[in-house]
């Protein structure tokens, strides 16, 4: 009965260390998305540094649909770092938010959630229910949770 007990702990142990480590990875990387939002809503001068994003999804996650995403969205977030001016800021931002979207809510934790602009016609990432648009200066109200 004893190595019954001892087995079932292990298992469980295993699968939820297993789930754990999946949800670290996708919410990690919303984390550091939702830096960018807050950024250039802010608009922050100079370089962003995505330093840690680029090493986030060198890593990759565990499930291999999301692995995918992150090694698409390696150049997007290295062209992002390479951006200069708010408008090439936004524009880098906005193609690696859609190359990731697909990761947000999915085995994510942080409580980032997916907006989008429908008069930019563009998403971005940000943490909780309120609407920030970061490409609508005087309109930061527009948009929609989706």
């Amino acid at each position: 009965m004893n190595k019954l007990k001892t087995m079932v702990i292990g298992i469980l142990f295993l699968f939820g260390t297993t789930a754990w480590a999946h949800d670290g990875k996708a919410t990690l990387v919303m984390e550091e998305m939702v830096k960018f939002h807050d950024a250039l809503v802010k608009e922050t001068s100079g370089k962003l540094d995505t330093k840690k994003l680029t090493e986030l999804l060198n890593k990759g996650a565990d499930d291999k649909k999301d692995t995918e995403t992150f090694k698409k969205a390696i150049p997007l977030t290295e062209k992002l770092g390479k951006a200069e001016t708010l408008k090439d800021k936004l524009s880098a931002y906005s193609l690696l938010v859609n190359e990731l979207s697909s990761v947000v809510g999915h085995h994510d934790k942080s409580k980032a959630n997916l907006f989008y602009c429908p008069m930019e016609k563009k998403k971005w990432i940000a943490k909780g229910d309120t609407i920030v648009n970061p490409y609508l200066k005087d309109m930061r109200d527009c948009g929609e949770k989706q």
